[in-house]
């Protein structure tokens, strides 16, 4: 009887816990929204091409008294595969909060160490660094990306990438 009172009680622990966790997941999505587009490319290089995808996301948080703040910033996550050896001699990537297709904000970051020190990885650049723009509104996220692949003699070349929806 001891034995079959501790399953009950553990099987209504887990049940109590389940149901919490399912409460927290469930609970997060109602404060938060984003609005991602993903672009990709291989490009061109000395061995095997190197391949990137680029996921640019719009992100909102609501907040303040009531939810009456909207939270938001905007990131673009650079992937790569196939890389290393100082495949490039520059990658830059640009990411953007727009309003109507106009420069809200713009920030860029050099990932050429990232992608030529590693054959595979990942890293993000955001906008802003900490925090979030308060009360935007009708935005939307954009970016390109500025590559100079090394020793095929034709420069930096920018790779528009794919905007996202309006947030």
């Amino acid at each position: 009887m001891k034995q079959r009172m501790g399953r009950i009680l553990a099987t209504g622990l887990v049940a109590t816990s389940l149901t919490g966790l399912g409460t927290l997941v469930l609970a997060g999505p109602a404060n938060a929204d984003a609005r991602c587009a993903t672009s990709s490319k291989e490009y061109p290089t000395n061995g095997f091409n190197a391949d990137v995808k680029v996921e640019v996301c719009f992100n909102r948080n609501w907040g303040g008294p009531g939810g009456s703040n909207s939270y938001k910033w905007a990131t673009a996550k650079v992937t790569w595969g196939d890389s290393r050896s100082g495949k490039f001699e520059n990658f830059d990537v640009q990411v953007r909060i727009e309003q109507d297709d106009a420069d809200v904000r713009t920030k860029t970051c050099d990932f050429t160490a990232e992608i030529n020190g590693s054959s595979s990885g990942s890293k993000t650049c955001r906008l802003p660094d900490s925090g979030s723009y308060v009360n935007i509104s009708g935005n939307t996220a954009d970016g390109h990306v500025v590559a100079n692949v090394n020793d095929d003699g034709d420069g930096n070349k920018t790779w528009g990438l794919q905007g996202t929806a309006k947030l």
